[in-house]
């Protein structure tokens, strides 16, 4: 069947040309990675700037409204709550709103009880942290509550007045802090949702994508030993996949309430629905990892274009990365993506043991879900990785 349906054409391995064009495809890709790692590095440069004035703007204001409006003359709760609202994980805001306000509540009510009884002093502060951190550990065991209530366990011990009932009036502040907080970072100043979203998705891309092409060059080697270094990697990301899901997440609250979520919605449902299959690729490539290293181990053939199908599917989230980085339409993604599928098509052709045969069936499982991370839609996908497999034109 004719390539030139999917835009591909064959590698050759002689030419006078191929070692100079080599060279240059290195050298581009090189340059093109270098831009990226910079334009990455200002965009986080910028996110931690915004952040940093969401703080002082919140705290100020929860400072400003405590005081003057609360009529609190020691509202240092307000914009100590403020601050931890806007330092909280993007996704997480109300949340943690809510248990700052319940942990100031149950460090404040356990904290004067017990300098009611004990007094003031070093051990004293001690043994309230504890107690407070115990009893916050025994209603919910949740780290946010326990966090909170132990700085205002603190806080009650050293700061507060001697003498002064504060339950009330600091809770109060801690209301008003959080809230000042969650209005500055979702409704007036908040963080490109988008951006949010594909800050967490590189670094899960660039381990995907770096293991993908080390797994191919264990295939290629016959190096089981490295082999199983790349499995290790790749299931390991879990933290990264958590990441991306709590920035998915963070996004969605962002465009959810700020005034701008009208033009950020249908990217954002990209990011959403992309994040979802890129969970099941990554997923999908432990078990190519595996099969390929037990290929090894076994002795199977492993023919050289089951190789480049591999190392294909690297070059597909690579450029995935660089589309989500660029905001541009991910074809060059899809038409990887779609000659990986050819290649392990040709590999099965020549013939594979069990284990090849999972590593074929395990690039065409990540290529459909590539492909929905792109925007293909799922009858669509499929469809496409399939008559790749076959090389069948398009009716």
């Amino acid at each position: 069947m004719p390539w030139s349906w999917f835009g591909l054409r064959r590698r050759t391995s002689s030419g006078p040309d191929v070692d100079g064009e080599n060279a240059k495809a290195l050298l581009e890709d090189w340059r093109r990675r270098s831009a990226t790692a910079e334009r990455d590095r200002r965009r986080q440069l910028q996110i931690y700037v915004l952040v940093a004035v969401q703080a002082g703007i919140a705290a100020g204001l929860a400072w400003a409204l405590a005081r003057y409006v609360g009529a609190s003359s020691n509202p240092v709760f307000a914009p100590a709550s403020a601050v931890g609202t806007v330092a909280a994980a993007a996704g997480q805001r109300l949340r943690r709103t809510l248990e700052l306000i319940g942990g100031v509540a149950l460090g404040i009510g356990v904290g004067d009880g017990l300098i009611a009884l004990f007094g003031r002093g070093a051990v004293q502060t001690g043994v309230i942290v504890t107690a407070t951190i115990m009893v916050a550990l025994a209603i919910t065991g949740r780290g946010g509550l326990v966090t909170q209530a132990g700085g205002a366990a603190v806080l009650v011990s050293t700061v507060a007045p001697a003498g002064a009932r504060v339950e009330v009036p600091q809770i109060i502040n801690a209301v008003i802090g959080g809230l000042v907080a969650f209005v500055v970072v979702i409704a007036l100043f908040p963080l490109n949702p988008l951006r949010l979203a594909a800050r967490a998705a590189a670094p899960v891309l660039s381990t995907l994508s770096s293991q993908l092409f080390a797994t191919a060059q264990a295939m290629d080697k016959r190096d089981a030993a490295n082999a199983q270094e790349a499995l290790d990697r790749l299931r390991a990301m879990g933290g990264q996949l958590s990441q991306l899901a709590d920035a998915v997440q963070g996004a969605a609250e962002v465009v959810r309430y700020a005034p701008q979520r009208g033009r950020w919605h249908n990217a954002l449902q990209q990011y959403h629905a992309g994040a979802e299959h890129l969970d099941r690729v990554v997923r999908a490539s432990r078990g190519l990892a595996r099969r390929a290293k037990t290929a090894i181990e076994d002795g199977e053939h492993l023919p050289p274009v089951l190789t480049r199908a591999v190392a294909d599917l690297g070059c597909a989230v690579r450029e995935l990365q660089e589309s989500f980085s660029n905001g541009q339409e991910p074809e060059p993604t899809r038409h990887r993506t779609l000659a990986a599928v050819c290649e392990a098509g040709d590999a099965g052709r020549e013939g594979l043991g069990l284990s090849g045969t999972v590593v074929m069936a395990q690039v065409r499982t990540m290529a459909t879900d590539l492909l929905q991370a792109t925007g293909v839609g799922r009858a669509d996908a499929l469809l496409l990785v399939r008559r790749a497999a076959n090389r069948q034109p398009p009716h």
